[in-house]
């Protein structure tokens, strides 16, 4: 059993060595293990669930009670009432070492009861440990602190036994000296260690862990128990328990929102839009920075000043009097008369619906207008209601009918308008290189395209240069495009966790595009394959939103804390319904990453760091953002990044336009100088070589399987697919 206890398992014994009495034991853990030591059976349970209760506040608190009410022998308790005595003789003060020393001091009287006659030291034993104890005045004696306590407790009964002894009569003397000068030392090696530290406070905050102390020592009360509390103390001081009481000027307003409810294709943005283009001033946020530029472009041919703002530019004009933004750019300290809100669905995103929650909570607008799908509608207004403002519904419907298609389609019988939905970039090159080759010009959409070429992508399809599109669901948000059908080749999709079937809502945003309404009087979808589950998809009830994402804000930074520890304490405290926290493993992540990188940078730079938008998974960009930041540490100049002189594949061309991308925002949060004008000039060259990487020269930038003729993964290393490599080597293995 001895074995087990000290790897997975804990037995009673060692559970009552650390402050756990039979009621914590009842209340906090599960049924324990039962093992066989011999003739006797062992209780034991799992260390894991005994180091998650022992962070438990009910595990302090029953330490300190459970221990009170034991019942303890006569000698122990005399031993308990002459180091009370002696202890409360002494003259002390309310400094940090007599404030230490007096939990030291409970810590004694709570675990003398608990040793067991067995354990108690015979008098010679004893005096030899009593004259360790008394040693500790003095720093002479050679045992670490914790070794000499423990020693001391099992000595306790002598000191009532051998009362008339000059060495116990010393010990109770000088009691409680010992133990202020065992503190002094350990509060010595404390601040050494943690010179940041707020002793005083740590000690003086109400329930100090005195069995903690005794048990783990200084550093892990420091730890474990205290800066937590101290944290979520100071949390709770700064940041509102409902995140709607964040942003009290909001608050003060009464704000008017009309929701523009409906699926894709039914005009809602429009209706919005309409009343924006009208106001003496106004924003429209957006969850794309292609839908805030088609924004600012539709405002500035009405002849309304808009600026652009979004994570990777910036287009700001004199005077302006509206901003076209992507939602997390919007600036909570502006005042506009009328705001639009857009594709409000996204406040429950992991990722990104904090962008929602706070605009919505936060913005300074007597007039909002939120456009988003049905299932939004509940929560949408359950969060207008908390912060006392009023809204009003207005639901739009199709105008175009959308039908689905009875029987399956080959890819190949396309008609002009048709898009192709298919869920990989790879998949969208390959079967827009497959009908070119068959005589049809596709235009082409994906989620990793520049946002340049994906608007001359759109626009030749707009033209009628091109008269198909093969895309991803990149196309379902925002991209009003002359579709008559929605066609499906893939019903499954990777969503970054886990290969899926495609949810009813998915299939609604996307099948939505077809039918543009002035153009066709029908929308159809259909599906190369699986057409039930397309069907059943558009016939499905999509279920309400329940919840909004809640970020952190800057008040974090207020906390003086480790930032990390600041964001995990802010990440456990409770929220109110219908609030869920934002996901900041992101953020965590980071930032351990940039300390074990060796950056020294304040909190606050740590913050503006880990809020730059990339993708850190991508190795090119993770080495860029730390060149990036140690260049800004060094205070060197931030070049533009380049790109080679031989002719670059379409990954280096994507990559490179991302690259530019970090290094814009990066030098934003930072303050560093941008040649605007270069960067934009880079940015139209790589869109446009793009563009024409997928107009002529598409097939040399795909491979095909020698085998079975498949577009390979961009990435993929060899001559055959997966399936056809795996045939070869197991056909080799037969003979």
């Amino acid at each position: 059993m001895s074995r087990r206890s000290n790897g997975k398992y804990m037995t009673a014994t060692m559970l009552k060595q650390r402050g756990w009495s039979s009621e914590l034991l009842k209340e906090l853990l599960p049924k324990p293990r039962i093992f066989h030591a011999g003739a006797h059976p062992v209780r034991a349970w799992d260390r894991e669930d005994v180091q998650r209760a022992e962070q438990d506040p009910r595990f302090r608190e029953g330490q300190l009670k459970g221990g009170r009410a034991k019942t303890a022998s006569p000698q122990s308790k005399r031993a308990c009432a002459a180091l009370d005595r002696s202890f409360q003789s002494a003259e002390r003060d309310d400094t940090a070492p007599w404030l230490l020393a007096g939990y030291y001091h409970q810590a004694i009287l709570t675990r003398i009861p608990t040793i067991p006659r067995s354990q108690e030291l015979r008098p010679g034993g004893a005096m030899g440990q009593m004259k360790e104890f008394l040693a500790l005045e003095q720093g002479t004696g050679g045992a670490h602190l914790a070794a000499v306590l423990r020693n001391f407790l099992r000595s306790a009964g002598w000191l009532t036994s051998g009362a008339s002894h000059p060495l116990s009569q010393e010990v109770l003397a000088r009691y409680p000296y010992v133990l202020r000068a065992a503190a002094r030392q350990v509060l010595s090696e404390f601040t050494t260690a943690q010179p940041e530290a707020d002793v005083e406070a740590m000690l003086r905050m109400e329930h100090f862990p005195a069995a903690q102390l005794f048990a783990e020592g200084l550093p892990a009360v420091w730890s474990v128990w205290y800066v937590p509390r101290a944290i979520r103390t100071n949390l709770s001081l700064l940041i509102a328990l409902n995140p709607k009481d964040e942003y009290p000027e909001a608050r003060a307003m009464h704000r008017r929102f009309i929701l523009h409810l409906g699926g894709t294709n039914t005009g809602k943005t429009y209706a919005g839009f309409q009343r924006l283009m009208r106001a003496p001033s106004g924003v429209y946020l957006a969850p794309l920075r292609l839908l805030a530029l088609e924004a600012q472009e539709t405002l500035l041919k009405a002849g309304v000043a808009c600026s652009l703002t979004t994570g990777e530019e910036e287009d700001l004009r004199e005077e302006d009097t509206h901003v076209a933004a992507t939602a997390e750019k919007l600036d909570l300290r502006a005042h506009y008369d009328v705001a639009v809100i857009d594709e409000c669905q996204m406040i429950a995103d992991k990722q990104r619906g904090y962008a929602w929650t706070r605009a919505i909570l936060g913005i300074l607008s007597p007039e909002v207008h939120l456009c988003a799908a049905p299932e939004a509608e509940d929560l949408l207004l359950r969060l207008i209601e908390s912060c006392g403002d009023t809204a009003e519904v207005e639901r739009h419907q199709r105008t175009t009918p959308l039908v689905c298609m009875t029987r399956t389609i080959d890819y190949q019988r396309l008609q002009p308008g048709d898009a192709l939905i298919t869920f990989s970039k790879v998949g969208v090159l390959s079967v827009a290189e497959d009908l070119r080759q068959n005589g049809k010009e596709p235009a082409i959409i994906y989620g990793a395209l520049p946002y340049a070429t994906r608007r001359k992508q759109m626009d030749g399809f707009l033209a009628g240069e091109m008269e198909y599109i093969v895309s991803t669901d990149a196309i379902g948000m925002g991209l009003n495009l002359p579709i008559r059908r929605i066609i499906f080749m893939d019903t499954e999709k990777f969503d970054g966790v886990e290969r899926r079937q495609l949810r009813p809502e998915e299939i609604k945003q996307i099948a939505g595009r077809a039918g543009r309404f002035g153009m066709y009087n029908k929308g159809y979808v259909g599906a190369t394959q699986n057409l039930a589950v397309i069907r059943a998809g558009l016939e499905a009830s999509v279920p309400p939103i329940e919840t909004a994402v809640a970020g952190f804000s800057d008040l974090v930074l207020e906390v003086d804390f480790d930032l990390l520890e600041v964001l995990t304490e802010w990440n456990q405290m409770p929220t109110v319904e219908p609030y869920e926290k934002l996901n900041i493993s992101r953020y965590i992540a980071l930032i351990t990453k940039m300390r074990e990188s060796g950056f020294l940078l304040t909190k606050e730079q740590e913050l503006r760091a880990a809020n730059i938008p990339f993708d850190e998974s991508e190795d090119a960009l993770r080495d860029l953002f730390f060149q990036l930041l140690r260049r800004w540490q060094q205070g060197e100049t931030l070049d533009q990044p380049g790109l080679g002189e031989d002719a670059p594949t379409l990954p280096e061309l994507e990559l490179y336009y991302r690259k530019l991308d970090l290094y814009f925002s990066f030098a934003k949060a930072f303050g560093c100088p941008v040649d605007e004008d270069k960067l934009y000039d880079s940015r139209e060259r790589v869109a446009e070589e793009i563009n024409e990487i997928l107009l002529h020269r598409l097939r040399s930038n795909i491979r095909f399987c020698a085998r079975c003729g498949k577009a390979l993964p961009l990435h993929h290393r060899g001559r055959l697919c997966d399936g056809c490599y795996r045939s070869s080597r197991d056909a080799a293995r037969i003979f």
